[in-house]
């Protein structure tokens, strides 16, 4: 039982290592990076990892903790209200600490796979659409096409399902950070700042996504083949 337990403490430590040391690199990487904050999330890999190695409640823990401990070393974190922090840094990452709980269906049930893909790919064409306008149509349908074949091929995997959920969570939290306290020269809550903070936010959100879904399941895959056991089968 304490071999269980120092175990588990290395694992702990190992993927905040991998969160700060991912945010590290991800912070000098300048196209990964928003001008007005925001970035491509390439550190959300080890917890969405953690998650499926360890339970959603150690990824939740390591998730919270390991942006505690970011900000100790200096890591960058915008601040203008406890609910802003909540929404912006706690309730995202959280999301995705417990993305191993996001399964409803079984490998088995392909209809609603499809049917999610495609909600999914017609919920971006039209959220750029609002977003932007009449002059993104023709983007905002080949945006929809790519996210709907994403979803379709990875959404086999219980880990990309699990990080699509974790992201849409995500996108939800930040739009509405954006749109009450991030509010581009407009009123907080107006429909200009609605249209600001769901385009500004919907870029950055989707290719971090479709990173992680690629990423967690075949790093996963590759720890199970090592042998590594995990408590998410």
């Amino acid at each position: 039982m304490k071999s269980n337990k120092i175990q588990n403490m290395a694992y702990i430590a190992l993927y905040i290592a991998l969160y700060i040391v991912l945010k590290f690199v991800g912070n000098f990487i300048p196209f990964l990076n928003m001008p007005n904050g925001g970035s491509i999330q390439i550190e959300l890999i080890a917890l969405f990892i953690a998650s499926y190695h360890l339970g959603w409640k150690q990824g939740a823990f390591i998730g919270v903790l390991a942006r505690m401990i970011a900000i100790v070393l200096g890591m960058q974190m915008y601040y203008v209200h406890p609910i802003q922090i909540l929404l912006d840094y706690v309730l995202p990452l959280m999301a995705c600490g417990v993305a191993s709980l996001f399964w409803p269906f079984k490998e088995s049930n392909k209809i609603f796979k499809y049917l999610f893909g495609i909600g999914l790919g017609l919920a971006t064409y039209f959220g750029l659409y609002l977003a932007v306008g009449e002059n993104t149509k023709i983007i905002g349908i080949i945006l929809g096409v790519i996210v709907c074949a994403t979803a379709i091929v990875f959404l086999k995997e219980k880990e990309s399902f699990g990080v699509v959920v974790a992201m849409i969570i995500s996108y939800i939290c930040t739009v509405l950070s954006g749109v009450y306290f991030w509010a581009d020269g407009v009123a907080a809550g107006s429909a200009p700042a609605w249209i600001f903070s769901l385009q500004y936010n919907l870029g950055y959100t989707l290719v971090t996504m479709i990173v992680c879904a690629i990423a967690t399941p075949t790093i996963t895959h590759a720890l199970k083949k090592a042998g590594v056991k995990f408590e998410i089968e």
